[in-house]
């Protein structure tokens, strides 16, 4: 009996450690969203809450964020059973409009999900948006005009005043000198051409000031590589 007894506590003493372990949960749920967001809220910021839901130390071994926009640093990385940590998480959205989605990967030594996905979401509303981005200029030749065009939309509920229009360099050429009111909902196409002089990378950029309070400043660069010409002299 005794041999018994002794054999049932031993079973018992095996089981109690086969199910101590750690267990990281997100307090919460897995994902944040910011909601309706505008580029002057940037950058945006919230608190995550790490628990040790098991009965074993939880470490942390690692908190990564999928880029350099967003920071996430940790105040603890070990946590008793029931104790909880923060992550302060700061994620700048930068200048691209609609959503944007950013996730953040959280390591430990929770044997049954080892990786945690925190996924970050943000809808940015902007008084402008452009389309593309910037001025891309192809099969650009010295001595040779390449133009290349950006579409300027009005996403506000509000006129759209554009103004002070500066650009570098001096000699690109441009569509737009004075100021320029778009209506809500509408587009206007930026055209810039340029004439190369000598071959080689070129950049350029087009700056202009708005009477919108979230986007009081558009600033557009653009790039392209000059190649050699037959006729001009390429110096």
């Amino acid at each position: 009996m005794k041999k018994l007894i002794l054999t049932m506590l031993s079973v018992l003493m095996i089981a109690s450690v086969a199910y101590a372990q750690p267990k990281l949960e997100v307090v919460g749920g897995n994902s944040y969203d910011w909601g309706k967001v505008g580029p002057k809220d940037s950058p945006l910021k919230t608190k995550v809450k790490i628990k040790n839901t098991g009965n074993e130390q939880l470490l942390i071994t690692n908190v990564k964020p999928s880029c350099g926009c967003t920071t996430a640093p940790l105040d603890k990385d070990k946590l008793a059973p029931g104790e909880v940590a923060t992550i302060d998480v700061s994620f700048n959205v930068g200048s691209r409009a609609g959503v944007n989605s950013k996730t953040i990967r959280i390591s430990s030594n929770d044997p049954a999900n080892s990786t945690t996905i925190f996924r970050l979401s943000a809808d940015v509303q902007k008084a402008v948006t452009l389309s593309p981005e910037f001025f891309a200029f192809n099969q650009m030749e010295v001595g040779k005009e390449e133009s290349s065009k950006i579409s300027i939309k009005n996403t506000s509920n509000k006129p759209l005043i554009i103004s002070n229009v500066t650009k570098s360099p001096a000699d690109m050429k441009l569509n737009l000198s004075g100021n320029k009111t778009l209506k809500p909902g509408e587009s206007f196409e930026l055209v810039a051409k340029v004439t190369p002089t000598a071959p080689g990378y070129m950049n350029c950029w087009v700056k202009m000031k708005t009477n919108s309070v979230d986007d009081p400043e558009i600033s557009i660069s653009g790039y392209g590589s000059v190649k050699e010409s037959p006729i001009f002299n390429n110096k």
